[in-house]
């Protein structure tokens, strides 16, 4: 028998408000100077959060100019996060106000902001819409944009604890696979990458992947030797794949993702697929963006983490077209190309 506390806690979502105006004087006269020269141009806010001097509620707005080729001028809206939190869920409902006080080409949506990562929260229209409502929408040349924004904050509430009585567990084999796996204690196969020998257990990698099942009952000299030579992978990358195999979960992974990432399709497993995933995600910059795009469109990656780099290739195009990496997608893949330009116009 033991003692076991039985902790329970209570979530509560809280809901915070603003209504946040932001007025741009001679808006047209910056549109203008920006876009004789061909140039695109960012106009920022200033911060603002739903709690006076909060930290954790920091946000700021910024209009997106982009000159267009053949297409002409266009203009989005943007919302950036940039509190103490690393993602916040909030509802907005963003809109021009007219010379009457009237709400125009309103817009409304719910998102999970990233911190630091700018949304669009208005899509890319012509400028020349905008043109036809200029005298409503921006008299005297001041453009007014109104946001109404909720924040969505989840707080948890601890009980105090409730003492139960229950027999103790009996301990499982899965509570030593991680010890055998570093031991490598009672191992009856060896795995052969280049100059290196790493024990492993034959029962183990046939029952936990199919890949290594079918090395393993192939009626070949050196499995007869329990031997198998592995080519497709150095012994770094085999030693993260054996670690998952065992314990489900790889140390350090950001140091390798990139490299496992490839030998978790070939070896099917999807678990560690999406771990590697989620890492590169996380790890995302303007200068691996375009060569993550690729090889997670090569390994048919899940399409939410697709979407979440190209569209960090698209809020980020300015910077990012300039890459070489960029630049070659238009021989070694169009497709895509055309993908993340289509993400691109969508945010223009």
């Amino acid at each position: 028998m033991e003692n076991l506390q039985v902790v329970q806690t209570h979530s509560i979502t809280e809901e915070r408000k603003i209504i946040y105006e932001w007025k741009v004087d001679h808006f047209f006269s910056i549109m203008r100077f920006a876009l004789s020269n061909k140039e695109n141009s960012t106009i920022q806010s200033p911060v603002f959060s739903t709690i006076n001097n909060s930290d954790d509620s920091s946000w700021y707005l910024t209009l997106q100019l982009t000159h267009a080729p053949q297409q002409g001028e266009w203009f989005a809206t943007a919302l950036t996060y940039c509190g103490g939190h690393q993602t916040l869920r909030a509802r907005y409902s963003i809109s021009f106000i007219d010379d009457a006080g009237n709400k125009q080409l309103e817009e409304i949506g719910t998102k999970i902001f990233q911190k630091n990562v700018g949304h669009i929260i208005r899509k890319s229209r012509p400028m020349s819409e905008l043109l036809k409502e200029a005298s409503k929408i921006v008299p005297d040349e001041t453009l007014t944009v109104s946001l109404e924004l909720t924040e969505f904050i989840v707080r948890s509430y601890v009980n105090p604890p409730i003492t139960k009585l229950r027999l103790k567990r009996s301990h499982q084999i899965v509570d030593d696979l991680p010890a055998i796996f570093h031991s490598k204690e009672g191992s009856d196969i060896i795995l052969v990458v280049g100059h290196k020998k790493i024990p492993a257990h034959k029962a183990l990698l046939m029952n936990r992947n199919n890949v290594f099942r079918a090395m393993l009952t192939s009626d070949t000299q050196s499995t007869k030797n329990n031997v198998i030579n592995i080519f497709d992978m150095d012994s770094e990358i085999l030693e993260k794949l054996l670690e998952f195999i065992y314990t489900d979960n790889v140390t350090n992974l950001d140091g390798v993702a990139e490299r496992l990432y490839e030998v978790a399709d070939k070896y099917q497993i999807p678990a560690l697929k999406k771990l590697c995933e989620e890492s590169l995600c996380k790890n995302i910059t303007v200068g691996n963006a375009v060569k993550y795009l690729v090889l997670l469109n090569r390994y048919n990656a899940n399409r939410k983490f697709l979407n979440y780099i190209a569209d960090f290739i698209a809020i980020n195009s300015k910077i990012i077209s300039e890459t070489e990496e960029y630049k070659a997608l238009l021989n070694t893949n169009p497709a895509l190309l055309l993908a993340v330009l289509t993400k691109i116009s969508n945010i223009k």
